[in-house]
């Protein structure tokens, strides 16, 4: 399967306007939605947002209804593949996406004072993963380096940093998760981003080793 680059940056090299805005525009959609689609929001918000003033009336309608939507299952998506990574940094072994499901769900459920059943966030974990696989890595770089993405509209050293940790993400992934039995064509980083690692997780506890089913 060909590679498939983010079309962050024109022919000569240089950004496209607003790369950030295309970034959330990729990450907004399903794996199977239209590419003309996310092209059509990314023009739409190129022409209304202004960074130095609150939002209009259409322009918060338009960052509810797409540039937000299913963001739960969107982080769910990303969470997934953070946990991949923690589990590979904690054990050394190849991890495996069900062992990384059942760890969101765990978390989560504890994040929501237990209000949901373990099986039913497996199922929304599962279904995030599913709809947003070939961008998790964007999400999961997004959560990862939330404190950067703000500034990435006007920064570019924030954006590269963002886009670097998803780019380390998306080489941990082909390294360690993918195979005969998963299959990724992610939306890649451009290769002139170099890849940046700085994530510190806290150690996996011994109920989250039992969770996972890790011994």
């Amino acid at each position: 399967m060909n590679p498939r680059y983010l079309p962050l940056l024109d022919r000569d090299g240089s950004w496209i306007p607003r790369p950030s805005l295309f970034l959330l525009a990729r990450m907004a959609y399903e794996d199977d939605q239209d590419e003309q689609v996310v092209r059509q929001l990314y023009d739409t918000m190129c022409r209304s947002y202004d960074s130095s003033k609150a939002f209009n009336l259409l322009e918060a309608d338009i960052e509810k209804r797409h540039v937000r939507r299913n963001h739960r299952f969107r982080t769910f998506a990303g969470w997934t593949i953070l946990e991949l990574f923690r589990i590979a940094d904690a054990t050394g072994w190849r991890p495996s996406v069900s062992q990384a499901v059942r760890l969101v769900a765990f978390n989560q459920r504890n994040a929501e004072a237990k209000k949901a059943s373990p099986e039913s966030l497996e199922r929304e974990v599962r279904k995030g993963f599913s709809d947003y696989r070939n961008t998790a890595h964007l999400q999961a770089a997004l959560i990862a380096e939330h404190q950067q993405f703000p500034e990435a509209e006007v920064s570019e050293t924030a954006l590269r940093v963002v886009l670097g940790c998803a780019r380390f993400l998306e080489q941990f992934m082909e390294a360690n998760v993918v195979g005969e039995r998963f299959q990724w064509n992610p939306w890649r980083v451009p290769t002139n981003i170099e890849p940046i690692f700085r994530l510190e997780f806290r150690k996996l506890s011994l109920e989250e080793l039992a969770v996972a089913k890790i011994k």
